[in-house]
């Protein structure tokens, strides 16, 4: 019965869910971060360590147009810190995925409250975790998941 985990990375937000599809079994938390941003990968170690998850799948982080300079190497070093440790958690093997792939994949187009409603739908159990729009991050990482379930 594996466990999955889905990130959504961020420096100063972002989300992390675990899913068991076989149990219907899934949780979502905020991306622990420091308030000065940067993630703190000790607080992530606990949630990956509260059950056996199997397979780690991040959502790829790259600059964007017309976006500066010090929010590109925010995002990036908080990516880089994300990618470290899953490097170091040996025995769990990780997967890098696009946010095109994995959204084509599950129908969902570009607008963020629509991955936050269908969040709501499919997860009926954390749907009082995704009212808020700033939910957003928790609810992709939740669907990516989901979307990681699909992968075996």
């Amino acid at each position: 019965m594996p466990t999955i985990c889905g990130i959504d990375p961020g420096f100063k937000t972002g989300g992390v869910a675990l899913y068991n599809k076989d149990l219907d079994w899934y949780e979502v938390h905020d991306l622990p971060v420091y308030e000065q941003g940067g993630i703190d990968v000790l607080a992530l170690a606990d949630i990956l360590n509260s059950d056996h998850v199997t397979h780690i799948y991040i959502e790829k982080q790259s600059s964007r147009p017309k976006q500066g300079v010090s929010s590109a190497f925010k995002i990036g070093y908080a990516y880089g810190q994300l990618l470290s440790m899953a490097m170091l958690w040996e025995s769990t093997p990780y997967t890098i995925v696009t946010p095109a792939k994995w959204k084509t994949d599950l129908r969902l187009g570009r607008a963020k409250d629509e991955a936050r409603q269908r969040a709501q739908q499919w997860f009926p159990k954390v749907s009082k975790d995704l009212i808020r729009k700033k939910d957003e991050h928790r609810a992709e990482a939740l669907l990516l998941a989901k979307w990681g379930s699909m992968q075996s």
